[in-house]
């Protein structure tokens, strides 16, 4: 299976999976107005990757701001984790700069009902 990457922008974030190593990783700003259209490919990818994951798999989230969109697209994107057999390990690393992003990542750990690491990061 081939890795997974999207070059970032001023608005859009830069993607990076590699099933591989089973690492996801999603970084930078996300100020899309159809959020959807980025990450439908994203979680096309997801998906195709749990018919034969890792035995461990971490999802970094590093993103310095996101808009309500991207928020929606981005529960979508965490949702499909939740297919990962029970054997599989599941990390999901949150960072962040500010509390409004904490608060963000606690709600989506909540919805999706998956613990995350919360880890702080200075973006400045």
């Amino acid at each position: 299976m081939k890795d997974f990457k999207i070059e970032g922008g001023r608005l859009r974030p830069t993607a990076y999976f590699s099933s591989e190593k089973g690492t996801l990783n999603l970084e930078g700003r996300s100020l899309l107005e159809f959020a959807e259209d980025v990450f439908e490919p994203m979680n096309r990818w997801f998906e195709e990757y749990l018919k034969n994951p890792r035995e461990e798999t971490t999802i970094n989230i590093s993103l310095e701001y996101f808009n309500s969109s991207t928020a929606k697209a981005l529960v979508r994107f965490l949702i499909i984790s939740k297919k990962l057999n029970k054997k599989n390990k599941l990390t999901i690393n949150f960072y962040y700069d500010d509390e409004n992003v904490l608060e963000y990542g606690k709600d989506f750990s909540e919805v999706i009902d998956i613990p995350f690491n919360f880890i702080q990061k200075n973006y400045h």
